[in-house]
């Protein structure tokens, strides 16, 4: 039985998708929610809201966050020109998860960025990325691919980091979905996952707080222990925070 279980379980904030076709659609795709939910928390989808000025009142009501993928961060936010393989995440999401996730870095929130959420904190730290793994790094290792054809790939995690404490290993093998990644980490921030190519694969905060970023996708792989370790621990974590709720 999870710890959790007989306890308010606490509140996993979980960022949306958005598409922007003949009407604007918010989504969620259900393995995330199904992640945190067989964890022990209770998901909570959070939108991409317009007024940023809410961003304290949702911080309030969650205990954790679970920042999803998407597609590309505008590079003019870490000082760059987007190349040609850029593909923009809708506008109305990155006004909203940008100062969202400078928020949550100001924030105690035990958090888990996974993919384009991985990206998004790193520059929110004061990070920037590699914008197109294949062309300025190469393809000694196959980063990119699309559900569900995901290639897998090995990565080495440092001794002693949170990463090797959760999964009891220093090479773990994950999936691939993305063609950025970060090549910079801002204040304390810290790399502790790396692909054999070099890039950065994961990292998370300096000290004692749980604040990881990933750049596979570990709720598409429910199906092994080790990668579900992420979300319990995010849930564990969360689990302290949670108050009596009026």
């Amino acid at each position: 039985m999870n710890a959790t279980s007989s306890l308010r379980r606490p509140i996993i904030g979980i960022t949306s998708d958005l598409r922007l076709e003949k009407r604007p659609m918010v989504f969620l795709f259900g393995e995330y929610a199904r992640a945190v939910e067989e964890a022990g928390g209770l998901p909570f989808q959070i939108p991409p809201l317009s007024d940023p000025a809410l961003i304290p009142q949702v911080l309030d009501a969650i205990d954790g966050i679970v920042i999803v993928g998407g597609e590309d961060i505008d590079p003019n936010l870490y000082g760059e020109t987007p190349l040609p393989t850029h593909e923009p995440i809708p506008s109305a999401r990155l006004a909203f998860d940008f100062p969202f996730a400078k928020a949550i870095l100001a924030s105690s929130h035990p958090t888990l960025g996974i993919c384009y959420g991985c990206q998004l904190l790193a520059v929110a730290s004061g990070g920037a990325l590699t914008q197109d793994i294949p062309t300025q790094i190469g393809d000694a290792v196959r980063h990119g691919g699309r559900y569900p054809d995901l290639p897998m790939h090995e990565i080495k995690v440092t001794k002693g980091s949170r990463l090797a404490d959760l999964f009891g290993a220093e090479t773990i093998l994950v999936n691939s979905a993305h063609h950025q990644a970060p090549k910079s980490l801002g204040s304390r921030l810290i790399a502790t996952g790396v692909a054999p190519d070099g890039v950065i694969e994961g990292f998370e905060a300096m000290g004692s707080r749980f604040l990881v970023g990933v750049e596979w996708h570990p709720e598409l792989l429910l199906d092994r222990p080790d990668q579900r370790r992420l979300f319990s621990a995010l849930v564990e974590e969360s689990a302290r925070r949670v108050k009596t709720r009026v």
